[in-house]
């Protein structure tokens, strides 16, 4: 058995009302029209559900069994409605952003609270992952977005650029680099370097970096753990490159040193990647309109 909807409404409507006058009112329509679709009802269900008297009615047993199905189901058709109106304003709605650990420290909190001043109502929720994991969730749409250091990107992903963030050269206290201001990338030939995780956006650009300058690096090891290589590199042990931002407080209190290139400033582009050719969500929308 299909239940009709409208049919059910005018039911409902009149059966709460007790007037088939207001009911009418209620949906702007004809009286007659409202006891056709009651009329209707009745016999798609093959079940009296008012029973008539001069110009008013009962519920039939029937008729009150149903009223009370029926007003529950208008109050969740109710809550539906109001809950989809949400999110189409952006009163209501979630949005999930995959991030590199890093840039999630440093880089979306500038970023989410503009986003989140002018959207309070939608929830955010923030992924992170190296690039390539990142964008591989973006794809199979799991992740509404990623925020990630530029790598080869598939061609079923949109691509905006975002901001080109530094990074530097980082050394131990007691590297002989930590007494010059610069270095050349050739002077990094012979060193152990330590780097990022196979698929970290980071890696990519600094390997690509290198090999643009022509230096082949004596890779130490791989770690994906940012807090690990700068233990690392604090006890003497090998020097790499890392995000600006993130070795802040161990330059300041000279447990290493940031080292610049005299080949200029080393910046990795970040990009905003989502999935190409599909309907984005509202929120996703908004998101990218903070962008422009």
């Amino acid at each position: 058995m299909r239940m009709n909807l409208n049919q059910l409404r005018a039911f409902f409507l009149a059966a709460r009302e007790k007037s088939i006058t207001k009911a009418a009112h209620s949906l702007y329509v004809t009286q007659p029209a409202v006891t056709m679709q009651i009329k209707s009802l009745e016999s798609d269900l093959d079940l009296k559900l008012l029973t008539r008297y001069g110009k008013g009615f009962d519920l039939t047993d029937a008729g009150r069994v149903l009223f009370g199905y029926a007003e529950r189901i208008f109050e969740i058709v109710e809550e539906m409605e109001y809950v989809l109106k949400g999110h189409a304003d952006l009163s209501h709605g979630s949005l999930v952003i995959g991030t590199t650990r890093s840039f999630a420290q440093h880089l979306m909190p500038r970023l989410l609270s503009k986003f989140q001043e002018q959207y309070p109502g939608v929830k955010v929720y923030l992924k992170v992952g190296s690039s390539t994991k990142i964008a591989e969730r973006v794809l199979a749409y799991e992740y509404h977005l990623g925020v990630i250091a530029r790598i080869p990107f598939h061609n079923k992903l949109s691509v905006v650029s975002y901001s080109r963030e530094e990074f530097c050269l980082a050394v131990p206290t007691s590297h002989p680099f930590a007494k010059k201001e610069s270095v050349n990338f050739s002077d990094l030939a012979n060193e152990p370097i330590i780097i990022r995780e196979d698929g970290s956006g980071s890696r990519y650009a600094i390997l690509s970096m290198l090999r643009s300058h022509g230096v082949k690096p004596s890779v130490l090891l791989e770690a994906e753990s940012v807090e690990f290589i700068k233990e690392y590199i604090i006890q003497g042990r090998g020097i790499s490159f890392l995000y600006k931002p993130e070795i802040r407080l161990e330059a300041q209190l000279g447990l290493l040193k940031p080292i610049t290139l005299m080949e200029g400033s080393i910046l990795v582009q970040t990009d905003v990647i989502f999935p190409k050719d599909v309907d984005l969500n509202p929120a996703t929308k908004a998101f990218l309109r903070l962008l422009d």
